[in-house]
Parts: structure tokens; sequence; C-alpha cells
């Protein structure tokens, strides 16, 4: 067993050995709990009883955003010839419309196969 400091139902501090031997007097004080062996700083202490904190869980990424970068990474050179030279007003009515999640820049892409932009086959990359 070591001894613990213990404030508001949390673990501040464990002392790995006897706090008299460690601490000035005056700071051993607060050492007058006795816990487990895992107890660790920042455990709860709640009622005479260790509680291991719940770990949070991972954060839920947002859902991918498709930009002009990525439209333009995945077309072929005469595709992004027609896609810089913004004669098209699909092309710049698609930039206007950017970034967009899956189901917007299926949208948008399904657009540009339509006025033969790009061709299906570009869809499917930019989406990959």
């Amino acid at each position: 067993m070591k001894y613990a400091w213990i404030e508001n139902d949390k673990i501040r501090d464990v002392a790995h050995s006897n706090p008299a031997e460690i601490y000035h007097p005056d700071v051993a004080a607060f050492y007058t709990t006795q816990v487990p062996d895992d107890a660790a700083n920042g455990d709860g202490w709640v009622n005479g009883a260790l509680v291991k904190p719940v770990p949070a869980p991972p954060p839920v990424p947002a859902p991918r955003q498709w930009t002009a970068t990525d439209f333009r990474a995945g077309m072929t050179l005469a595709e992004k010839a027609k896609w810089d030279s913004d004669n098209a007003p699909e092309i710049v009515t698609v930039k206007i419309e950017l970034p967009q999640e899956l189901a917007g820049a299926t949208e948008l892409l399904d657009f540009l196969v339509t006025a033969t932009i790009i061709s299906a086959a570009t869809k499917t990359k930019i989406l990959k």
C-alpha cells in the first residue's frame, strides 16, 4: 500500500514510500490516506475506493470535404486545361459551390460529366 494526498475526491499525489521519510513534516501531513499500489495521480478516490478515470472516446473526424484542388488532381491534362480556363459556365458554378462533402461533391461531378467537362472515369478517380 502507498499513501496519497487526496483533494476533492481525487488523488493529487501518491508517495511511493513513507511520506515522513521523503517530505518535510508540513507536506507529509497531507499524505494521510492509504491507497492500493495501482493508484496514480489523477485517479478518483470516492468513499474510500479507488476510481480509475474512464478514457475519453477518440474524437469523431469531420466528414471529408472535396475541394477544387481535389477535383483538379483527379483530372486528365485535357480536363485540367478546361478547368483552368473557366470558359465553361459549369466549371465556374462548380468552383463556387466547393468545398462539399460526398453527396454534394458527387452531384457536382455528375454535373461536370453531363456537361462533358470530365469523364465518368475521372469522376470515379476524384471520389476515391
